[in-house]
């Protein structure tokens, strides 16, 4: 049997951690002492360590609690899984692609601040950067830059 904090050595989660995952259903003690002190079995060292991973692969605390309460009433939770990590690898890909474009614009208004800016800006008004920035537009998609070629 595990206090709380001897469980949160254990599993690396602070005792606070602990106290929440419990009062959303993440964990359970097992029993409580005389003077209130959660007590855990040892089986919630494993729990813990999932829930840890789980969360670093962004999973919502709301999915993980499903998947454990289904793996608690003795069911396979795979299926839920799969297409919970199939909708989280997704959201993770757009956001790729999302970065990848501002990645993209960010280094083209580099170049074009580097190119503009002065190399002794004395005042506001001899720095571009405001405008620069304020002005900057996204290129036209490729299909429209080609059209607008032919």
């Amino acid at each position: 049997m595990l206090t709380i904090g001897r469980l949160g050595t254990l599993a690396d989660i602070e005792p606070k951690t602990l106290r929440y995952y419990d009062r959303v259903g993440l964990v359970r003690p097992r029993t409580r002492t005389a003077a209130g002190y959660r007590v855990y079995g040892e089986e919630v060292v494993e729990r813990l360590r999932f829930i840890r991973r789980a969360k670093a692969l962004a999973m919502s605390l709301a999915d993980i609690r499903r998947i454990l309460a289904v793996r608690d009433e003795g069911a396979a939770p795979c299926r839920h899984v799969v297409t919970l990590v199939g909708q989280n690898l997704a959201k993770v890909e757009a956001q790729i692609s999302q970065l990848q474009r501002l990645r993209d614009d960010l280094r083209r208004l580099h170049r074009l601040l580097k190119d503009e800016i002065p190399p002794e800006p004395r005042s506001a008004l001899d720095c571009p950067c405001f405008a620069l920035i304020k002005d900057f537009q996204k290129p036209p998609p490729a299909r429209a830059r080609r059209r607008r070629h032919r």
